[in-house]
């Protein structure tokens, strides 16, 4: 199944003293690339974090985005530098005399400082609290690969169609081919027994002057390779594989290339406007591909 590369995802959960909240967003990358914005409380499970995700995806830029807050009773008595609380209020008068501001330093004032002098009381997570900020982040990533997976399936449905109708114009193709060439080896045939017509001449070199025409202008070998490539291409499309893009990408390449030998080889009209019309799907699909996993 096709999956996208964009896509969105989010959870909840309140759970024993904790509130976690997660968001998880998904844009287009030609790598696995994880963006974590996170607590400092969690900063020693950034690896875990980064490992839940490689775990479900494979390509994406991916921005992670964790808020939590805990209840305090959980966390245990926070014990205050006292020294360091000490030196801010120096700092902080030292700052009002040159600024000549007035008013009192508050104890507001020294809150704003909290993280520098509370000790640790915030550098780690507990196991139990781990647990529910890792069920949020599964639960949130989860979200994410189905909504990814939801605009697969619209990308699919439209790719197969383009690829349809890229096989309809090869066996238009090939119609043309077959009649054309029949035409141009009449007509040649014709050209020559008229100039030579009192002349004795050697047939077998007509035989093989309409052979070599044939080889020319025959395109029956590169629209069957052209067809095989996009039957197997609609195959991996509708596989049970997710991470399938760069594969399509090359059955892409590959049909691009039949397609630009079937250009160079017509001399046809109609069959130049089928192989313009062919590239052009191909493009759009190639854009289309742009977006997948």
């Amino acid at each position: 199944m096709l999956s996208s590369m964009t896509g969105f995802g989010k959870a909840e959960i309140k759970q024993d003293g904790i509130s976690v909240y997660v968001e998880v967003k998904s844009l287009n990358s030609r790598f696995l690339e994880v963006i974590p914005r996170i607590p400092r409380i969690l900063q020693s499970k950034e690896f875990e974090i980064r490992e839940i995700i490689r775990e479900k995806i494979t390509r994406g830029k991916i921005t992670i985005s964790i808020n939590l807050e805990i209840d305090p009773t959980y966390l245990g008595p926070i014990e205050i530098n006292f020294n360091l609380a000490s030196y801010f209020v120096k700092l902080l008068r030292e700052l009002k005399k040159k600024t000549k501001v007035k008013g009192e330093i508050k104890l507001e004032h020294l809150l704003m400082f909290r993280d520098k002098f509370e000790a640790n009381s915030f550098d780690n997570i507990s196991e139990g609290h781990w647990e529910v900020v890792r069920n949020a982040i599964e639960k949130a990533v989860d979200e994410l690969v189905e909504a990814r997976k939801k605009e697969g399936l619209e990308l699919s449905k439209d790719i197969e169609n383009r690829i349809n109708l890229i096989l309809m114009h090869v066996d238009r193709i090939l119609t043309l081919s077959e009649r054309g060439l029949k035409n141009k080896q009449g007509i040649l045939k014709q050209k020559i027994e008229k100039f030579f017509r009192d002349v004795e001449f050697d047939k077998s070199r007509l035989e093989m002057e309409l052979v070599l025409l044939a080889d020319k202008l025959d395109v029956t070998e590169e629209c069957v390779r052209l067809k095989s490539h996009a039957k197997f291409f609609i195959e991996t499309l509708r596989s049970d594989e997710v991470a399938v893009g760069r594969r399509l990408n090359f059955l892409l390449q590959e049909m691009l290339r039949e397609a630009t030998t079937i250009g160079a080889k017509a001399e046809d009209a109609e069959i130049t406007y089928l192989v313009i019309a062919i590239k052009e799907e191909i493009e759009k699909i190639r854009e289309q591909l742009q977006n997948v996993e």
